[in-house]
Formats: structure tokens, C-alpha cells, sequence
């Protein structure tokens, strides 16, 4: 089911306090907030609510570049003025600077309803240019929680009025529920930003070719063949020997923590490089050790041979051959529409309930065609298995003496299994536990 919301977008220059109120208002510490200027260069949107009434709230990058030669800040900003039903201007300091002023200039160019929040630890006298801008601005203290509930209020009665007000409700962002969250996950400079872009059919995310560019996670909510998804892009993960600063190992961090929220993993690998190298299989080791969905993407197929994109999808295959693969170029749309149709695939496979009695006749067969070791001059004996869980798939096998069975029987059965489920995609889960047979 989807629901419509008011898009309010938090503008700023170079720390003034967006991220922190961005955060309070949906109350998640979900934007990164330190004192390192520029940290936020994408945009986050986020579920806030106050009192009955909800909205989508958007923390933006800094305005501060807006008159440089950086056109993709300025597209965004502009991008999300167009868009916002309510902007939230924040200010800190008594006096407005000539980047302030042209962005409340392009605001009334647009025509779009704005508020100035001038954040303040002490109530200041204001200079008389605040009254002549003919704006709403209020003197808000963001670490203040008194300054905070004052402000919610203010902004209940200007989203109330934009409820009212049904003229703007083409403009309203797509709010989903019971999504699927996909995780875009992938080294640096590989075209994660590109994909989701396309996938939207917006420029969400800033591209660059300075590996880097994505700092934090972007989440976008999208509904694709009738089904509900968040996607969401992350910063690319580099070897521990070469990250440079703080900002690095941030945002780094920030992409292992979305890898565990997330139900699926796009793993994204650039073709260019016509190598499938040791730091992708340490990623996506670490992915299955999360128990993730993964789907695999070999990206810039626009800039190799075809010979190129078979010998990546071998090696691939060497280590991983129960993921499926994909061929595609972001940058020109090829393929995209088959990545959903294999994320809805493993999804459902992954939520799948499996009958105890044909898990078990693949049981008897695998232990038929290879026979389980023998220890103490006893052979290990396999006698049942039911599954104990779905998304991820976990599966439990009770039996004698199963602490002694080795590792390469363990993935003997593995792979057994994952052959007859045909569970692409889904890393399953093979329990084993002793004498705990129910039968008996």
C-alpha cells in the first residue's frame, strides 16, 4: 500500500545543524553528524511524523559550493527546491551571507513556501535585514529540547495547512510500506550512484568519477512490478591499508552497518577493470556471513568485450556459483529491469516454507550418495531435518555423533541442498545438533 506525504527539505551551508535536526525530527540517528565541514554531500530521506500528521523529511548537502563551479550541487539543490512542499532554511549566525540570499532568491523563483530557522544558543538581537526578507524565521536553539517542541509545533500548523491544501499533492513523495530493503554495496567508483539514479529515474544521488563522492547512505523508496523496495546506496568500501582520513572510515562503517539492515545485497563489481579481485571476495564473504540475499552486478559492460564480461563471471563462478550474476551498464539503462526480476525471485525463494518430508528425502538421498564419515569405528548417522527459519533460510539436522562430522561433509550437504532447492541467490543455514530426533 502506498501513502502520499509532503516532501520538507532542510537547507543549509556548512554546519548550521541540518543532519542534527534531520535526525531529531525522524527520530533515528540516521544522518552521520560531526563537525568535519562538507561531510554531507548526498541527500537522505527520511519517515518523520508529529502529532498525526506525517511527512518525508530530506537532510541535503551544504549550499556553501552553490555559486562555485560545482554543477552537481547546484543541480541538487535546485532539484530538491523544485520538489519540496515546505524548506526549511537553517541559519546560524545574525547575519546572512550572499550564498543565503541567492538560494532564498531561487526559493521565490520557485515559489515554494520557506521558514527560516536561525539557530541560536542565546537569543540575539536581529538586524533589521531578517524583517525586510519578508520571510517567517524563528530563533531556534536545535540542542535545545524546549526550542525543539516549540519548533514542532510551528511546523505542525504549516504541514496541516499543506494537507489542507490538495494543489500540491502531485508534488508529494511515495511513502512504502513493508518494503524490501535493498542494499547497493560495492568498492569505490564502480557506478553504485549511477545505478540508483536510473532505477529512479532521478538525479537522487551526485555522481562523480572521484572515487569517494558517496559518503553516506541514501535510502529511495521506489515501487517496481507492483512491489514495494527501498533501495539504498552506500559508500564504497575500500582496503583497510588505504583508507585516507575519518571521513573514509565513517562512511565505511556506516556501508557494514547497512549490509546487516538490509534483506537484499546488490554487489556491485566495475567490469572496466576486467578483474574479480581479493577485496570483492572478502565483501562478499562478509555479506554471507550476515546471511544477506546477494545478487551480483558486473557494471560497465558499455566499456569491455563480451570475452571481457565471460571471464569475470568465471572467476566469479570459482568462488561463488550459487549467486546469480548480472551483466549490465547503468550508465546506458541495458539489464536493469532483469535485476528486479531476480531480486523478487530470491525474495521469494528466501521466504519460502519448505515440507518436512521432501527436505528429508533430499537428506536420504545426499547421505545415500556419499555416505557419512565413520569415527570411533561408528558411522555418523544424519536421521532428520526440518527448517527452522526463513529470510534468511536456516535448516536443522539432528543425529548421532554430528559434533564429529567434518567440515567437507558440511559443505558436501550444503551444496547438495542448494542444488536440489535451487535456492539462487539465498545463503542457507545447515544446523546440526545431536540426539534430538523428535521421532523418538
Amino acid at each position: 500500500m502506498t501513502h502520499q506525504y509532503p516532501n520538507i527539505v532542510i537547507l543549509g551551508n556548512n554546519n548550521v545543524g541540518k543532519s542534527s535536526l534531520y535526525n531529531i525530527l525522524i527520530k533515528k540517528n540516521d544522518s552521520l553528524v560531526n563537525k568535519i565541514p562538507n561531510f554531507t554531500i548526498d541527500t537522505k530521506y527520511g519517515n518523520a511524523k508529529i502529532k498525526n500528521l506525517e511527512f518525508i523529511c530530506i537532510d541535503t548537502v551544504s549550499y556553501n559550493n552553490f555559486n562555485k563551479k560545482n554543477p552537481l550541487i547546484k543541480e541538487q539543490i535546485l532539484f530538491l527546491i523544485k520538489k519540496s512542499n515546505l524548506i526549511l532554511l537553517i541559519i546560524k549566525g545574525d547575519k546572512l551571507n550572499t550564498i543565503d540570499y541567492k538560494i532564498i532568491e531561487n526559493i521565490r523563483k520557485y515559489g515554494k513556501k520557506v521558514i527560516i530557522i536561525l539557530n541560536f544558543k542565546k537569543k540575539k538581537f536581529l538586524d533589521t535585514e531578517f524583517y525586510s526578507l519578508g520571510v517567517n524565521f524563528y530563533q531556534i536553539n536545535i540542542l535545545d529540547n524546549n526550542d525543539i517542541l516549540k519548533l514542532k509545533k510551528i511546523l505542525f500548523s504549516y504541514i496541516k495547512k499543506i494537507f489542507i491544501n490538495k494543489k500540491d499533492t502531485n508534488k508529494f513523495y511515495i511513502k512504502n510500506k513493508n518494503n524490501i530493503k535493498l542494499a547497493i554495496i560495492g568498492m569505490p567508483n564502480v557506478g553504485k550512484s549511477t545505478l540508483i539514479n536510473k532505477f529512479v529515474n532521478e538525479k537522487r544521488v551526485i555522481i562523480s568519477d572521484i572515487p569517494g563522492t558517496t559518503r553516506e547512505s541514501i535510502s529511495v523508496s521506489l515501487n517496481k512490478f507492483n512491489k514495494n523496495i527501498t533501495i539504498i546506496d552506500t559508500a564504497g568500501i575500500k582496503k583497510k591499508n588505504k583508507i585516507k582520513n575519518q571521513i573514509e572510515k565513517i562512511s565505511i562503517l556506516e556501508s557494514y552497518k547497512i549490509i546487516k539492515k538490509s534483506n537484499i545485497v546488490l554487489y556491485v563489481i566495475n567490469g572496466e577493470k576486467k578483474i574479480f579481485c581479493n577485496q570483492d571476495i572478502t565483501i562478499i564473504n562478509y555479506i554471507i556471513s550476515k546471511k544477506k540475499l546477494i545478487i551480483l552486478v558486473i557494471n560497465k559492460i558499455d566499456l569491455i568485450k563480451l570475452k571481457d564480461i565471460n571471464f569475470i563471471k568465471k572467476l566469479i563462478k570459482i568462488k561463488f556459483k550459487f549467486f546469480p550474476i548480472v551483466s549490465i551498464s547503468a550508465k546506458f539503462t541495458v539489464n536493469l529491469t532483469n535485476i528486479f526480476k531476480i531480486i523478487y525471485k530470491i525474495y521469494n525463494i528466501s521466504t519460502k516454507i519448505y515440507n518436512t518430508s521432501k527436505l528429508m528425502k533430499i537428506l536420504n538421498l545426499a547421505t545415500k550418495l556419499v555416505l557419512p564419515p565413520i569415527h570411533n569405528g561408528r558411522r555418523i548417522k544424519l536421521k532428520y531435518i526440518h527448517q527452522l527459519n526463513n529470510n534468511p533460510l536456516i535448516f536443522k539436522i539432528y543425529g548421532n555423533q554430528l559434533t564429529k562430522l567434518n567440515n567437507n561433509y558440511k559443505r558436501y550437504l550444503l551444496n547438495f541442498f542448494y542444488k536440489k532447492l535451487q535456492c539462487i541467490g539465498n545463503v542457507i543455514n545447515l544446523k546440526f545438533q545431536e540426539n534430538k530426533n523428535p521421532y523418538n
